[in-house]
């Protein structure tokens, strides 16, 4: 895990970023509730790999992947029953031999959001998929 210093504006190009949360519940208190990047990492591949492992690309089917890869991922954040709203987004590109960059700039409390963002790609498809979590008050 990587504690960042308190920056209301940060622009991140890593793959993984991963904070800390200290609880603020009474039924954790004592206890430290983290965004889990292992677990959530997880997550994402297993959608995205669910998902795209065995197919080649195809523009009619995108939506659907991209729906999929979305649902998918936040049913199993939801089912950790930790206390965050969590934002997923996933981006689906044919692979041509283009570059892909990804990149977000975000206001918020640095000791208590954060972010995880998984790459995949096959021989026709790039994917990245993120998850935000935003910590519940």
């Amino acid at each position: 895990c990587v504690k960042q210093p308190p920056i209301f504006f940060r622009t991140v190009e890593q793959h993984y970023i991963h904070y800390t949360i200290m609880a603020d519940d009474p039924e954790e208190e004592g206890d430290e509730v983290t965004l889990n990047s292992d677990k959530i990492t997880e997550i994402i591949d297993e959608s995205i790999k669910t998902t795209l492992n065995s197919v080649s690309w195809n523009s009619k089917k995108v939506d659907q992947w991209t729906s999929n890869i979305i649902e998918h991922t936040l049913k199993r954040l939801a089912e950790m029953k930790k206390p965050f709203k969590y934002i997923v987004t996933a981006v689906i590109v044919q692979k041509t031999g283009a570059g892909l960059h990804s990149a977000f700039t975000a206001y918020w409390d640095n000791s208590a959001d954060g972010i995880c963002s998984v790459p995949y790609e096959n021989d026709t498809i790039h994917c990245i998929t993120t998850v935000y979590g935003l910590k519940l008050d």
